[in-house]
Order: C-alpha cells, then structure tokens, then sequence
C-alpha cells in the first residue's frame, strides 16, 4: 500500500483553480483570511509574498502551499499598495477562472493561483504534519523543473480557457500538490517528528504501511516491533520520535479516522464498522469514537447527512 495515496483518497482533496494572473509592476494583492487552503505557482517574473511577519521572496517556478485562514499579500516590490483580490477579480464579475489582467506598465509576473478542499481532517495525520506554508523553489532541480512544467501547462489552460479547462487545470492542481508534499518532505531535517517523514524511514514506513492495510487486526506493541525487527523499548522510542506520537495512539486514531470514511461510504452499520476498524464489541466502539469526534458514529452520520449536496469550494477566492 502507498500510505500517502491511501490517506489522500481518505481526504476527498479536491481543487479549484482561480485563475492565470497576468501582473504587471506596480501591482499588489491582498487576501485576508481564507476559508480553504490556497496555492500560487510563479510560472514567470517575481513578486514577494508577506505572511505573519516574514517577506518571501518568490521566482519563476515557485510554489507555494499556504493552510486555510493564513492572511497574506503578493506585490512586486515592498511599499506597493495591495488591492483585496476581490476587486482584482471583479473585472471578471467576480467569477474565478480564465485570464486576469492587473497592475501598470512594468515587468511582469504570471502567477496560477487555486486552493485546495480537504474533507474529514480533524484526525488526518497528513493535515496533523503540514505546517502553515510550504514553499518549494524553482531552483533548478529534479522535482522543481517537474513542478515548473506542470504548472506552466496549468497556466496554458487557464488562458486558452478551451471546453473542460477547468476540470484539467483543478486535475493538475493535485498532481502539483503531491509533487510540493514529495518535496517537502526531501527539506525535512532528520531529527525532526513528521509523519510526512516517518513515510521515508526504513523501519517505522513499514509499520504504517501494515497498520493502514490492516487497522482490524489487534497490534500491540509488541507485534509492531517485531514487524519492524527492534526490540519494544527501541521501537516505541524510535516510532514516537520519528512520528510524534506512540504507536497505540496512532493506531487508535487511524481506526477513528477510517470509522468516519466508512460512516460517510454507505450504510454500514455500527457494528460492522467497529469490527472493521478492530473493535470486538460496539461499546467499546463507540466510547473510542465519541471521546476523538465528541459525538456518537450515529450523530455523525446524521450531521453528513444532512449536509449532503454541500460542494464545499468557495466560488471564488476571498
């Protein structure tokens, strides 16, 4: 099992893209509080990017990740007066997509700008580990000239704006975020707690890949161990120093997690989830789930429910 790909279909990640950007100096963009997670790539030019106090120079292939409700400003040099995006994009009626022209006569700067929709997070361990801004930088690399290509093709469809660009553009969008997370994930120092990074690590990647294959059979620390050939004391402090947190505790907020997939897949009942998810009774089920999501699998589902048809994304950026 790919453990990544395993926890991105358990997302439901989705994207839309806003648009191609066609800046010209002197120009500036604000955005304040946004409700989803929010990407830009930098196909052409520079501009600077300002978030929570820190001035980030961005350059042509760049790409940055920033998590929901991150306040920020893109310009092309400091002093610059930022509009909010919302007037940038009112020369489009406010609709997102396509071609927008901004700013004066001077260099200029091609920004693809989108975000992305993560559905059931609360006890994801990808969205647990992703710090507020990942920049990846267009800096002559393997996996940066792949982002770079990829994202001029994503700018060449939000121009042409040709019949399904939307859908092609949003499609890319995924690929360039998966790409920005294998990145990432090369950046980490090795001291530090990630589940990004425990994915890469010899022993403790395979324990996860066990327990995402079979969350129903009953762990202990023990058979974990083994698995990864250490003796327990080793491998409790190697899995709680590489991932962050014991491997009970994840394991058991793996289970809960996978009990709201399948609590919003169908209509499988309690039990069968419990039994799913490595539970013998639906007490003991019940009580896990109640005290990670603060209510019972039952109001769970009803709450899903009753937002059934909601799409989610924003109609535009904010």
């Amino acid at each position: 099992m790919d453990v990544l790909a395993d926890v991105l279909r358990g997302l439901h990640l989705r994207t839309k893209v806003y648009g191609r950007l066609e800046m010209r100096a002197p120009w500036g963009m604000r955005v304040e509080k946004p409700t989803h997670a929010l990407f830009y790539a930098v196909s052409r030019g520079s501009c600077l990017l300002e978030v929570d106090g820190a001035r980030i120079p961005l350059s042509g292939g760049d790409f940055v990740f920033l998590l929901g409700g991150c306040s920020h400003v893109l310009r092309d040099a400091p002093g610059t007066r930022a509009m909010p995006v919302a007037e940038i994009y009112a020369i489009r009626g406010g609709r997102c997509g396509g071609l927008v022209h901004h700013g004066g006569a001077g260099a200029p700067t091609t920004l693809v700008s989108g975000c992305f929709l993560f559905e059931g997070t609360s006890l994801d361990p990808l969205i647990a580990s992703l710090p507020a801004l990942i920049h990846v930088k267009g800096d002559g690399g393997v996996a940066a000239r792949w982002l770079e290509s990829t994202l001029q093709f994503v700018a060449s469809e939000m121009e042409a704006e040709q019949p399904g660009y939307e859908t092609v553009a949003s499609r890319l969008s995924e690929v360039l975020f998966v790409q920005a997370l294998r990145t990432h994930v090369a950046s980490l120092p090795v001291e530090r707690a990630s589940w990004l990074r425990a994915l890469t690590d010899a022993q403790i990647g395979v324990v996860l890949q066990r327990l995402h294959e079979t969350p129903e059979k009953p762990w202990t620390v023990e058979s974990l161990a083994h698995l990864a050939s250490m003796s327990r004391s080793v491998f409790a402090a190697r899995f709680k120093a590489v991932v962050g947190e014991g491997p009970l505790t994840y394991l058991t907020r793996w289970r809960m997690h996978k009990a709201t997939q399948l609590l919003a897949g169908g209509d499988m009942g309690t039990s069968a989830i419990a039994q799913a998810v490595g539970y013998e009774t639906d007490s003991a089920f019940v009580k896990a789930f109640k005290r990670h999501l603060g209510e019972t699998p039952g109001a769970f589902r009803r709450r899903l429910e009753e937002r059934q048809g909601d799409t989610g994304l924003a109609a535009g950026p904010r």
